[in-house]
């Protein structure tokens, strides 16, 4: 009896920190977003995991992007995943300068994990954009290379870096700066949208990737994000996830 009830009580805590993280991941931009519109999807692969995205609303012109993927699985990643999501959200006056987000959420990823007498790491994309001009600035640390959509040219570019995992050294971040033009879109995603896996052991893969967000140019973030993962789900046929999956789809408009 006391056993089942430990259990009963456990699967009530899984159940609610599956309930609080849920709502921490929002599914759309801040409907005060004038100059973009977006959407996010995420599934994870266990009650809770380490995938998470964020819009965060900086000052009147400015907002942030996050998407970012906690290494490991379960209680521990889901953990640390709050823990980045409420460092992100703190009232501190240099979100708008994504070297410095970088830097500090690293050194303190390091400084936990020195603690814990392990490794804290995670991959993140960090971008600020300026709604009156359209510029961008984005650091990618070690996260899958996002997408860069032209619709009216019908084009779909990969936007390349090489910064380090979150969490293992310092380094110095290398940012990544383009203007952001009404037309374009941005498509960031966590490794288990490509990584997911067919009974025969195949992965979805970038090339299947591409191809889906090429015929989603010119339909709604919505749309586009809905269609990424069926294609997903239709990949794997059944098999099981074994690894949580986020999608997020960001129009310039």
């Amino acid at each position: 009896m006391t056993s089942h009830t430990a259990r009963t009580e456990e699967d009530l805590d899984l159940a609610l920190a599956a309930e609080l993280q849920a709502a921490l991941l929002p599914r759309e931009c801040p409907l005060d977003c004038t100059h973009q519109r977006a959407a996010a999807r995420n599934r994870m692969c266990g009650s809770i995991g380490g995938d998470f995205h964020d819009f965060l609303r900086l000052n009147e012109d400015q907002v942030a992007v996050v998407v970012g993927d906690v290494i490991g699985h379960g209680v521990r990643s889901s953990l640390l995943m709050a823990q980045i999501a409420g460092f992100l959200r703190s009232a501190d006056n240099k979100r708008s300068r994504p070297a410095e987000v970088i830097t500090a959420l690293n050194r303190m990823l390091i400084d936990l994990g020195d603690r814990a007498g392990t490794v804290t790491s995670c991959s993140m994309i960090y971008g600020v954009v300026d709604a009156p001009t359209g510029l961008a600035i984005f650091i990618n640390a070690g996260h899958p290379w996002p997408y860069l959509c032209h619709a009216g040219r019908s084009t779909v570019e990969r936007l390349e870096s090489h910064n380090l995992l979150l969490g293992v050294q310092e380094f110095e971040p290398e940012e990544i700066c383009l203007i952001f033009e009404p037309g374009n879109r941005l498509v960031l995603y966590t490794d288990g949208v490509t990584d997911a896996m067919d009974a025969a052991g195949e992965h979805l893969g970038e090339p299947r990737l591409f191809e889906v967000i090429q015929g989603q140019l010119h339909a709604a973030p919505d749309q586009c994000a809905d269609a990424v993962f069926a294609a997903v789900a239709a990949h794997r046929d059944g098999c099981k996830q074994v690894d949580d999956e986020t999608i997020v789809v960001i129009d310039r408009i």
